[in-house]
């Protein structure tokens, strides 16, 4: 009898580096503090994860940039937090080639994988990224309606849960956590480093438990799965590993 082979469950921890909860602030306390209040607790329990980086965000801090892409994946959330569903075809593509040559100067790779902001896409944007060569496209949100509008050979990796899941009370999140975990092939999070920053004056969903409560969730949650034997991946690994089953 052949034996089953146990699945280890994985998660992809993403995060998206922009300014301060856009388009509301404009501020940049999230990558000048919250950054490396993340990053240190990433090195706490040796997790390796994809950042995804706007082109604007890079120029601003280029060290903290560089530095993400010595332990990291670094790859694409446009240049300047834009819509990428309000603007032309030939406009997106200026977006995007800036911000890839920003992220490959700094970081000396090409970015693999594309976020488009909002999780909001073009009808033009996925042909636009494979005429460029990327490998993946992250743009899409399992928890919001519609798909891909056209057909593409990009690996889609749809992100799981929206990243004010991370902020709210264990208990629940871990919970949830189980769940997907047991069911899916890789959850992938999303976060971003302003979140460690205690936000007021916007919308509730981008402001509760922000702050040191966000940054004690986070590590509780990270020790939490590190306990249960959850292998954390980087989306470009999750997408060699779609492209390798097919």
């Amino acid at each position: 009898m052949k034996k089953s082979v146990k699945r280890t469950p994985k998660i992809a921890l993403t995060i998206d580096v922009e300014q301060d909860a856009p388009p509301f602030l404009g501020t940049w306390q999230g990558m000048a503090e919250g950054l490396p209040l993340l990053l240190r607790t990433l090195d706490k329990y040796d997790v390796q994860a994809t950042f995804f980086v706007t082109g604007f965000a890079a120029e601003k801090f280029p060290q903290l940039v560089a530095n993400i892409s010595q332990g990291h994946e670094v790859s694409c959330h446009g240049y300047e937090h834009e819509r990428f569903d309000m603007l032309v075809a030939e406009e997106q593509k200026k977006r995007i080639e800036k911000a890839t040559e920003i992220l490959r100067k700094l970081t000396g790779k090409k970015p693999p994988g594309f976020r488009s902001p909002n999780f909001k896409l073009g009808t033009e944007t996925l042909a636009i990224l494979e005429e460029m060569g990327y490998l993946y496209d992250a743009s899409r949100a399992s928890y919001k309606p519609g798909g891909r509008r056209s057909r593409s050979s990009l690996v889609e990796i749809p992100n799981t849960l929206p990243s004010s899941f991370l902020r709210i009370h264990p208990w629940l999140s871990q919970t949830v956590l189980r769940f997907c975990l047991s069911f899916l092939p890789v959850v992938v999070l999303d976060y971003h480093p302003w979140e460690l920053i205690r936000m007021s004056g916007i919308r509730f969903d981008l402001r509760f438990s922000t702050g040191e409560r966000a940054l004690r969730r986070l590590d509780n949650t990270i020790h939490f799965l590190r306990g249960t034997g959850t292998e954390f991946v980087t989306m470009e690994q999750v997408a060699r590993l779609k492209l390798a089953d097919m």
